[in-house]
């Protein structure tokens, strides 16, 4: 799974819309699958010339890579803002070509695609975010402006646009004087200093283009790099290998890129002919069969023109490139002086900076600006040293990494260098040409097949067949001199021993015992198909010719053999394709029955699947009829009649839970609560509000979108599945220590028995509930895992009303204690999406307060389970008053809640802080206090 998921990431950084295809590969893939057993056990990828020039810049009507565009339309406005990014057509590396958009294709689906992937490839958040940072930080480069301006009687580059700079400083967590000084300074060191030159506009907008194009490019070396650790075979497997290689390019303008491109398809059709029409046709000679040669178009002078030692074009461009004061036009008249005289090369009849190769597939046109610097594509020391010291993790390994192999480069040439050779830098070509090199070597080594990709039309329009366009195709890629090679030799290749057992009746009975001892076998069908007095000179060979069969044949005595043969033959094989026939039939009908077999189950299944679906339906919506009803007659006046506290109990039930187990000592405060009647306090009561809306002073994370509950299940929990469950479990959702194993299941027990019982209410909910909750407060190690089990019971949850009382539990248990740092955001990010009714606010705030306080580490817990008050107020989503008394004897009714004496305290207009300060209670003549740090809710849960 994780090796196809890969592949919309490689598409995503890797593939862009070109004048022929809107979803053009720009690099070449070379992947190699592992097999053990004939299952997939692993992948590796190699990609080849990354087209780092589209980042920076476009033709008409192209577009950057993908993942640009996705990224702007996918992501939330939240880390819009975060990465200070605003709408494609804003960003010059985005607008060139005019058309930002691509019709049918959806770039925000794309990117939701896309983060999907990265959570199957293990990619952390931190990991995540680094990413967008880096091709934020790629947008805001291209917004970096530069004007001239005279200093010492010559023009230099000054930045117009420092907002973007600090941007691109902030985002790469360097710094932004040093990232200025990258692009308008060049660094040249001495052994006493370092000199700063001020650059022209061009060479800053150079500079800049550089550094955007490395950053894109080792961000995508990176990304293969782990995808490849991540797939690769954990030890040696047969391998098949697939190669996904440019297709010939010819565009309206053609530069480095291009000649790169189709000089490695030039390659590659040099290896096609070798193997089909070369080899062939030597393997021929080699038999001493007469052949007459079909000649073919062998592009060997093509492949020196371009790569030969010492003049080749590529051979001339690398040497340029050392020179200081070379120019892409000193370039272009080294290769006319060179080649002009050579038929595959073509000088301009006008003085343009061109030049033109006539390849295989056709002439192409060669625009040679910015070739040198193309080449060149080096990152100067001290920009490697200012990106290395970025406290962004990714990106200062990227370019460590990236510095290291720059050097280890340069230690292997100084040693393979006279002490009078200057230092060459390894440039782009001839890093391509090695490597393309080292593919040549690895498909060497394979049993290669070829599959070529013919273009109906040059107009990227479906239904449409252009036979010029396809004959074309056809011509230039040698399809019609493979057909006519494989037509005039032997298409059809018996293997040995299946030639042996169809001429076993003509052989009569000498059959060789192993494939080498085949003298005496040949004999014999000399004799019976060769002509009187003749010696065949090499008759391993000849047997399988047709044109020397057919000569054999024009002999009387060779007929006869031949009718006798044919007679032998003829009987043999009727015999024989009876026989096959009814193994035949067999096997057919057993598929047949196999098959009609599996398409039955198939559709019982999704029948059973639609019936399913239908009741679940029928029953939301029966159930929802009913709650309605049951909701009209809560509504009634208190003196009404009408079974609507029945109706209640009865639809709280889903299945029957009265059957599962609950402790002896529970059952029997539930039968002492059962004939309680709870006393009247005048003291405390629930405030009667509307319905309780967010708290404006409490805000939500702003990285709360960053964890789903989703998350939390597949890093947390043992199996990855959430939703209600009917039954009892077998195992705990949450990994927990396994002396703790048993009491999850047995709370899981008493949720079921809460939620679903209908005899409980009164009391004896609020008793059953409390009880639940104390088994959080006594055992710290089982929050996480009872929180996590009243949520996974209200996800999904077909009853309204079990939803309602699970939501009524989920608010008690954050009443008493709070989930654990790790769990937290998990669960505020699920209450604020799924919350039922009014319990959105109610458990937003509870959580939110728990959050705030959770650097008091156990002392976030309460003492004692929730009161009654609180139950009550649950469940209207009502807030709490309670009255208040000071000693000098003032008093008031103030809110209560989580908060402790502290709040009291400000509230009464005193100093904030809670040393020195106190709350106590009086039930008769009993007298309880607790400290400033304590819950004031807990005195009345000790009381009660």
């Amino acid at each position: 799974r994780q090796i196809l998921e890969a592949t919309p990431l490689l598409e995503s950084f890797g593939n862009a819309k070109t004048v022929r295809n809107d979803n053009s590969s720009r690099f070449g893939k070379f992947v190699e699958i592992f097999l053990e057993d004939g299952l997939i056990c692993g992948a590796i990828t190699s990609q080849y010339l990354l087209e780092k020039s589209r980042v920076v810049f476009q033709a008409k009507t192209e577009r950057n890579y993908h993942i640009f565009y996705e990224m702007l339309a996918g992501l939330p406005s939240q880390q819009r803002q975060r990465y200070c990014l605003q709408g494609a057509e804003t960003y010059y590396y985005l607008n060139q070509g005019g058309n930002c958009e691509i019709p049918g294709k959806d770039d925000a689906e794309d990117f939701r695609r896309l983060l999907n992937t990265m959570e199957v490839l293990n990619f952390s958040v931190e990991e995540q975010n680094s990413i967008f940072r880096i091709l934020s930080s790629v947008l805001h480069l291209g917004n970096v402006y530069f004007e001239k301006y005279e200093t010492d009687c010559q023009e230099v580059a000054m930045v117009v646009s420092a907002t973007e700079i600090r941007t691109v400083a902030e985002l790469l967590q360097v710094s932004p004087e040093g990232l200025q000084k990258a692009i308008t300074f060049k660094v040249t060191e001495t052994q006493r200093e370092k000199i700063f030159t001020p650059l022209t506009v061009e060479s800053a907008v150079d500079a800049r283009d550089a550094i955007a194009k490395t950053l894109y490019s080792l961000l995508f070396g990176w990304l293969t790099d782990r995808i490849n650790k991540l797939v690769y075979p954990r030890q040696d497997a047969l391998s098949i290998a697939i190669l996904d290689i440019y297709g010939f390019e010819d565009l309206n303008f053609n530069s480095f890129e291009q000649l790169c491109i189709n000089y490695a398809n030039e390659y590659l059709q040099f290896f096609f002919n070798r193997i089909v029409f070369q080899e062939e046709q030597e393997e021929y000679i080699r038999e001493q069969i007469e052949w007459k040669e079909i000649p073919f178009s062998d592009n060997q002078p093509c492949i020196d023109l371009i790569s030969q030692k010492p003049y080749g074009i590529l051979r001339i461009l690398d040497d340029q490139s050392c020179f200081p004061q070379a120019t892409d036009h000193t370039f272009l008249q080294k290769c006319h002086y060179h080649h002009g005289t050579n038929p595959l090369y073509t000088k301009p009849k006008m003085p343009l900076p061109e030049f033109t190769i006539k390849h295989y597939a056709g002439k192409v046109t060669y625009q040679v600006h910015k070739f040198l610097d193309k080449n060149y594509d080096q990152v100067r020391q001290d920009v490697l040293d200012l990106f290395i010291s970025s406290r962004t993790k990714v990106v200062a390994n990227l370019f460590f990494g990236h510095a290291q192999v720059m050097a280890r480069q340069r230690s292997l040439i100084r040693r393979s260098s006279t002490r009078t050779r200057r230092y060459k830098a390894p440039t782009v070509a001839a890093r391509f040409q090695q490597s393309l090199l080292e593919l040549v070597e690895r498909m060497e080594r394979c049993n290669p097949f070829f599959v070529r990709c013919i273009k109906p039309n040059n107009k990227k329009e479906p239904g449409l067949f252009e036979a010029d366009v396809v004959r074309a195709q056809l011509r230039y890629s040698g399809i019609l001199e493979t057909i006519r090679i494989r037509k005039e030799g032997f298409p059809i290749r018996i293997p040995f021993l299946v030639f042996i057992d169809r001429c076993r009746g003509a052989a009569a009975g000498a059959l060789p015992s192993q494939r080498g001892e085949t003298t005496e076998f040949v004999g014999v069908l000399g004799a019976a198909f060769g002509p009187a007095g003749s010696s065949w000179p090499h008759p391993c060979s000849q047997l399988f010719l047709k044109e020397q069969l057919y000569q054999a044949l024009e002999s009387k005595r060779a007929r006869a053999h031949h009718l006798a043969a044919l007679t032998l033959q003829r009987y043999a094989r009727t015999f024989f394709i009876k026989r096959r026939f009814r193994s035949l039939r067999r096997k057919i009908i057993l598929l047949q029955s196999r098959a009609r077999g599996y398409l039955a189950r198939r559709r019982y299944r999704r029948m059973r699947h639609t019936l399913i679906k239908f009741r679940s339906l029928v029953h939301i919506y029966v159930n929802r009829r009913r709650y309605l009803k049951v909701r009209r007659g809560l509504s009634r006046p208190r003196g009404s009649r009408g079974p609507a506290a029945t109706l209640l109990h009865v639809q709280r039930e889903v299945v029957d839970v009265t059957h599962l187990e609950i402790p002896a000592e529970l059952m029997g405060l539930l039968e002492a609560a059962a004939g309680e009647r709870v006393p009247h306090r005048r003291r405390s009561q629930p405030l009667v509000p509307p319905p309780r809306a967010p708290d404006p002073q409490l805000t939500l994370p702003l990285d709360i979108n960053d964890y789903p509950m989703a998350k939390y299940v597949r890093g947390h929990f043992q199996e990855p599945a959430f939703g209600m469950l009917t039954a009892p479990l077998k195992a705990p959702l949450t990994r927990l220590d396994e002396e703790l194993c048993h009491e999850a299941l047995s709370l899981f027990q008493l949720i079921l028995r809460f939620m679903g019982d209908p005899g409980l209410g009164g009391p004896q909910e609020t008793l059953f509930g409390n009880y639940i909750v104390q088994k959080g407060l006594s055992v710290p190690g089982l929050r996480d895992e009872l929180l996590a089990q009243a949520a996974n019971q209200v996800w999904r949850n077909t009853n309204v009303n079990n939803e309602e009382r699970g939501w009524l539990l989920l608010a008690a248990c954050l009443s008493a204690f709070p989930p654990s740092a790790a769990f937290d955001k998990y669960l505020l990010k699920f209450v604020s999406d799924y919350a039922f009714a009014g319990y959105k606010p109610v458990c937003q705030r509870k959580l939110m307060h728990a959050m705030a306080r959770s650097q008091l580490g156990a002392a976030a817990a309460r003492a004692f389970p929730p009161s009654l008050l609180e139950w009550t107020a649950n469940r209207q989503q009502a807030s709490m008053a309670l009255d208040l008394h000071c000693f000098n004897g003032a008093g008031s009714a103030a809110l209560a809640g989580r908060a402790g004496p502290r709040c009291l305290a400000v509230g009464r207009g005193l100093a904030e802080g809670w040393r020195g300060w106190s709350v106590a209670m009086k039930a008769g003549a009993q007298w309880a206090e607790l400290a400033g740090h304590d819950y004031v809710l807990d005195l009345v849960s000790d009381l009660e």
